[in-house]
Order: structure tokens, then sequence, then C-alpha cells
């Protein structure tokens, strides 16, 4: 990518160092429980901050510590991944004072807060799957086509690795399962050429789908163009939805008279008309080109990365209707709680995230970002499906519990068959949001310098 993002690395490195170390000034071998309480509230106060750095930056918060066992996993049900970060850090400094105390009640106290959240989800887990019933069982196939993007999109530095659209296409349908299915769900910018580029000629198609699942040679699904029709992918999705007579969820890019999107699509079966969402949160550079009010810098950074024009951002959350009321997102915004918690709102008892972790190979990324999707189910206490291009493609139930998974490593189109009960119930965390550990940070803080100005009095 260049040295610009080298810099934006040594930025965030910088920045994130630098709330550490401003939170360790206030660490000393006296430390009070009041401050304990005070430095976990601005470390909560630091990682909310995040989110509205340019397009918001949601990784590595500390609270994910937690989310390694489905237990204290179970807290996020209460407080959000915000709230699991305040426990870890007050956790943390609890254990700090017990060892410069050397106080066995200190070390018990700093015992019963670590042990809590796990006591906690193993209570609140069973008391759930004790007093909730399984709702509808859904059989689904999440298609992983794992990709790079030389050979998705064409590209001139490597025209040899590019495979055709048609290619890619015969691929996903010998992956998918000759038996019933429910949804489909296929990754973010599932194949090249957008939703409806008429690009494929109609007879290219044929044998792909039985001809009375086709859907009507008419805009938008198809073109007439010199004396032949020519179809788009969405003409395509609709008829594998026909033909599974299945709903089918597929990430797109998409152009219109309101703009250019990175969307999603919803296909119901029997050619009825199909539902789109936008993606609201795009990814600088990648998806658009940052800080346009100040042209000079925005046109330099748009030259240095070679992109020249942008995504439109969405406007607002949608649930797609299926049998299972389902909240979609696209790529990163799974990672955003406040996001997911509006999709839960408007009555989403299923999630289906839809990305592409292939941008950073060989790295943590698609582990955390799988991670973090667990954390949003737990949350909203609804179970949730991940198709990526690259990734961890699975299914996780509302405990956060992998129900199953493909391998990261798995090479080449694949496709994870699975029948599951949507189990879903209500969570503290939906009706209060992140206010509540807001709340309690800034009281905690407020509270030690009211204390800390009366002593002084």
């Amino acid at each position: 990518m260049g040295p610009l993002i080298i810099g934006l690395y040594l930025f965030l490195i910088l920045a994130m160092g630098i709330q550490f170390g401003l939170l360790s000034l206030f660490v000393n071998e006296s430390i009070c429980w009041l401050r304990v309480l005070a430095i976990a509230g601005c470390w909560v106060i630091f990682e909310w901050v995040r989110l509205f750095f340019l397009c918001g930056f949601t990784w590595n918060p500390v609270g994910l510590a937690l989310a390694a066992s489905p237990y204290s996993l179970q807290f996020a049900s209460v407080w959000g991944i915000f709230g699991l970060s305040f426990w870890v850090v007050l956790v943390n400094l609890g254990a700090l004072k017990a060892w410069m105390a050397r106080s066995s009640r200190q070390l018990f106290i700093w015992g019963a807060m670590a042990a809590f959240p796990y006591i906690f989800g193993f209570v609140h887990q069973s008391w759930v799957e004790a007093h909730t019933k399984a709702g509808t069982t859904l059989d689904v196939a999440i298609v992983q086509t794992h990709l790079s993007p030389e050979q998705k999109e064409y590209s001139m530095q490597s025209p040899d690795a590019y495979i055709h659209p048609l290619i890619q296409w015969e691929q996903i349908l010998h992956a998918l399962p000759k038996k019933k299915i429910d949804l489909i769900v296929l990754p973010e910018a599932a194949l090249p050429l957008g939703a409806h580029n008429a690009s494929y000629p109609l007879a290219s198609i044929s044998g792909y789908f039985n001809e009375n699942v086709l859907p009507p040679l008419k805009k938008p699904y198809a073109h007439w163009d010199r004396g032949s029709w020519k179809v788009t992918n969405t003409f395509l999705l609709q008829a594998l939805a026909n033909q599974y007579k299945a709903h089918v969820i597929a990430g797109l890019d998409d152009r219109d008279v309101s703009g250019t999107y990175n969307a999603a699509f919803h296909f119901f079966p029997e050619n009825l008309p199909y539902e789109r969402y936008e993606k609201q949160i795009l990814v600088p550079v990648g998806e658009y080109i940052p800080l346009k009010q100040w042209r000079r810098f925005s046109q330099f950074v748009g030259k240095q990365f070679g992109i020249y024009s942008s995504f439109d951002s969405g406007i607002e959350g949608k649930v797609f209707q299926t049998p299972v009321p389902i909240g979609i997102s696209i790529c990163l915004e799974e990672t955003f709680t406040h996001l997911i918690r509006t999709l839960r709102l408007k009555g989403a008892e299923l999630l289906v995230n839809v990305t592409n972790d292939a941008w950073f190979p060989h790295s943590r990324l698609p582990r955390q970002h799988f991670d973090h999707g667990r954390v949003r189910a737990v949350e909203n206490g609804v179970p949730i499906l991940r198709s990526c291009n690259s990734g961890i493609s699975g299914v996780i139930d509302c405990f956060g519990r992998t129900i199953k998974a493909l391998p990261l490593e798995k090479n080449g189109v694949s496709a994870l068959c699975c029948s599951f009960p949507i189990r879903s119930y209500s969570t503290l965390y939906t009706f209060w949001g992140d206010g509540a550990i807001l709340g309690v940070s800034m009281g905690a803080i407020a509270s030690y310098f009211l204390f800390r100005k009366k002593k002084l009095l």
C-alpha cells in the first residue's frame, strides 16, 4: 500500500501508546479502589472515542480477552464489549493492588472479581437455555469463495491470476449442495462486474439452471444488446433463489441514480422484488478518499493509491424480511456495537455478515473479526452467520458458541452447510446500549476527582 499506510500504522501505535501511558501515570503503590475504577472508566472512554476517528477504529479492545471463554463472554449481554474492557482493566489493576498490599483480603477481592464473569456466564447461559425455546430450524449454505483480489478482478500486474466470472460462477454452483436449503449466503463483493452490468451472454449460462427458474428477461436482470440478450449477476442470483426455492443474500457493488454503493442484496424465491442494503461505514482509501474537504491532501492520497472515485455511504440499517428477520452488515460494520444493536431493535432475530478479509493475509485480522461477531451475537442475544471471501465463515449461536465453521486456511470455493434452530432472547445490552457503561465510567471518574477535591480541602 505504499509509505502512507506505514504512517497510519505509526499514528495508531503512537495514539494508543499515549492513552496507555497517560493512565499509567495514575498507577502507584498506594492506588485506591476509587482510582482503580476511574482508570477503568478512562480506558473505556478512550476505546469508545476511537469509534469517531475517520471511519472509526474498533479493533483491539481489551475486552476481547474475555471472549476466549464462552462463559465470561456472556457478560457482554449486560455491558457490551466496552463493559468487558472495563472489567479487564479493573481486574488487572485489582491484581496489582493485591500484589502491592500483600494482603489476603485484597487477594480475595481480586479473585472474586476475576471469577465473577465466569460464574455469571454459567448461570446466565443455563437460565436462558432453560427458559427460552428454540424457534424455526434453518438449513443454510454459506459460500466462501477464497479468491485473492487478482483472481477476482482483472489486473494488468497479474493477468494470469484472473479467473473469468463465468468460471467463478461455475465453482460456486458446484460447491452448493443438491438438497433443500432455506438460506444461501455469499460474501461481500461476491462476484466481479457489479450487480447490474449485463456482461454474460444468455447462451453462455445454458446448463447452469433449469429454464423454468430463470427470471424475466427485462431490466434490471437483463439487457438487449446488439441482437441478443445479456444478463447480470442479479439475474443469476435470482435464478439461484428460484431453483433452490431459497432466500439468497449476496454482496455486490452497485450503481444507480442515487450513488455508487458497496451493497448487500436479498433475493426472494419466485421472482419477488429484491431488497438492497447499502454499507454505511466505509473504509478509508479502500472505499473512499478521506478528508475530501482538504482538497490537496485528498488528491495526494488518491494519486498515491491510484483511487479517483469513492463509494457513497448508506443512510440506515436494514432488516431483510425472510421467515426469520435478518439484520445485515457488511465487513467491518460487524465491529460497531451501535449498528448491530440498531438492527436488533428493528426486529432482527438473526444477524448476517458478509465480508472479505483477504486484504491482510497471514495476520490475526480474520480471527479477531470473527471474535467481534461472537461478541455481537452475545450482546444482542441472537445467532449470526458469517460469509467471507477470505476469512472465517461460520455459524455462531446466541451465546457466541461456534456451531460450525470453515477452516481459515481452506483454499478454493467451498460451501458450509448447517441445520440449526434459531434461538434469540432479549438482553440488557440491547435495552441500554453503550450508554450504561459510559455512564458508569464517567460516574467513576467524576467520583474520584470529587473525592480527591474534598480530601484536599
